[in-house]
């Protein structure tokens, strides 16, 4: 009798396994949705009713600001282009100024990543509130939550220094973008007819299509946008949970053998590809597919906690996911061919689309950015595993304390002040690198073990 072949074995075992991820799959997204649909209740409506009552008052660099602030509080850039096109249509703001909160919403769209990171790789519960409370915030993590954590920011820090700090600088005086926009929309004119059968096709993969709909059945029954909220907040710890648990004992994680772990970086290779550019390509791909950089980048935050690949790795996967956002809106203004305002929605989902390309290939040709983007990831990596706290920091700081001081300041105080933070955040990153460097090799040279050292983290 012949034997069943080990390896074939393990592999459907695996395989088997795996399939038991999908509901934690499902309430992952379930979560993003529920948290979403909670924030749009609580927030839409006042967003669009300022946008419309005050639009009017707004410069460039306000407008950026807003869209800064909406994203966040939204969780959805879409929404806020989407309120940007509708504004810019009815004609009661500027193309101008639409695509400043276009450029606001790029930066504040990376809230939703950084939450999921937050709640990965987290301590077992004790049951008290307050013990709990306390270790999710100020007790030092493992390496995996380094890992979440530089996989969740390194698309809001990408976009705040290339975005924000570049690109924004030349947008202000000159328009780069919004002249290129407006020239491209005018000239290609009916070239993107027809992507209303493509959104009817990519509605069918998108996540939101099999999770929104419980979330509004919810929101119609009268659940409270704050309840709507802590719910998702409590099924994304769950489903992180679980999800981490399904993987571990899936690939072979726990096992104290070492030789039959399976390994897990091989995989991450499968996943993500051997190649940036292979890489790039799947994260643009993917992004196109569930229509949403976030839900993308979400989706990668666990995974890197479990050491699957490192943030070098994961780069291009970001930078691939921050085109394919683009395309969603472009395809849902190709469905408005011939109608009135066409091509100043046209106009705003190119400038999208411009922006996002251009700051891909900056980072890519020009030297010293990508290290620049990476060092910042991985210095605020490091703080936030010994104190998790210095993550949400971050979020309120990017989302909320720097919008409202810029919203506030003189037009030179709010240049000056990003210009300066631009700045440390291009040069300072470089120094730490640097001293980071140093100390791993003394810590080599001693023997030491401590989980700074861990090579995956990097």
């Amino acid at each position: 009798m012949n034997k069943a072949n080990p390896q074939n074995t393990s592999q459907a075992s695996v395989g088997i396994s795996i399939l038991k991820l999908l509901p934690w799959a499902y309430v992952f997204f379930l979560s993003i949705a529920f948290m979403g649909a909670g924030m749009k209740a609580s927030f839409k409506a006042p967003l669009k009713a300022y946008l419309h009552d005050h639009a009017a008052d707004f410069t460039e660099l306000v407008s950026f600001v807003i869209g800064v602030i909406g994203t966040s509080l939204v969780q959805s850039s879409s929404t806020v282009t989407s309120m940007a096109v509708v504004l810019t249509q009815e004609e009661i703001v500027p193309l101008i100024i639409a695509i400043g909160i276009v450029h606001g919403a790029n930066l504040g769209t990376s809230v939703t990543s950084s939450l999921v990171a937050f709640a990965a790789e987290t301590r077992q519960f004790t049951g008290n509130i307050f013990k709990d409370a306390w270790a999710l915030l100020f007790a030092r993590r493992n390496p995996g939550f380094r890992r979440a954590v530089g996989t969740a920011v390194v698309h809001g820090l990408f976009n705040a220094v290339l975005v924000t700090g570049i690109l924004l600088a030349f947008e202000l005086p000159f328009g780069l973008i919004h002249n290129l926009s407006e020239w491209t929309a005018g000239s290609i004119g009916g070239a993107l007819a027809g992507g209303g059968n493509m959104m009817e096709v990519l509605t069918w993969v998108s996540p939101g299509t099999y999770t929104k709909p419980v979330a509004k059945a919810m929101m119609h029954a009268g659940a409270p946008g704050w309840v709507m909220v802590v719910l998702g907040f409590v099924a994304l710890f769950v489903a992180l949970k679980g999800f981490s648990a399904t993987m571990r004992t899936a690939l072979n994680l726990d096992n104290d053998d070492p030789t039959d772990d399976i390994d897990v970086e091989a995989i991450g290779v499968k996943l993500l590809g051997s190649h940036p550019l292979d890489t790039f390509m799947r994260g643009l791909i993917l992004t196109i597919l569930v229509q949403s950089s976030s839900a993308t980048t979400s989706m990668v935050v666990p995974l890197a906690a479990m050491g699957f690949f490192s943030l070098r790795q994961i780069f291009p996967f970001i930078l691939g996911a921050n085109i394919g956002t683009t395309t969603t809106a472009l395809l849902a203004a190709s469905t408005a061919v011939g109608q009135p305002g066409f091509e100043a929605g046209l106009t705003i989902a190119l400038s999208h689309f411009y922006l996002n390309s251009f700051a891909v290939l900056l980072v890519v040709v020009v030297p010293g950015l990508q290290d620049s983007v990476l060092a910042c990831t991985e210095w605020l990596s490091d703080a936030a595993v010994k104190v998790p706290a210095v993550l949400l920091g971050y979020l309120v700081a990017m989302s909320v304390a720097l919008p409202v001081l810029v919203f506030f300041s003189p037009d030179i105080v709010s240049r000056v002040v990003l210009g300066s933070i631009v700045a440390v955040m291009l040069i300072a990153p470089h120094v730490y690198s640097r001293r980071k460097a140093g100390e791993l090799t003394t810590l080599g040279e001693l023997g030491a073990t401590d989980d700074s050292t861990d090579v995956r983290a990097a």
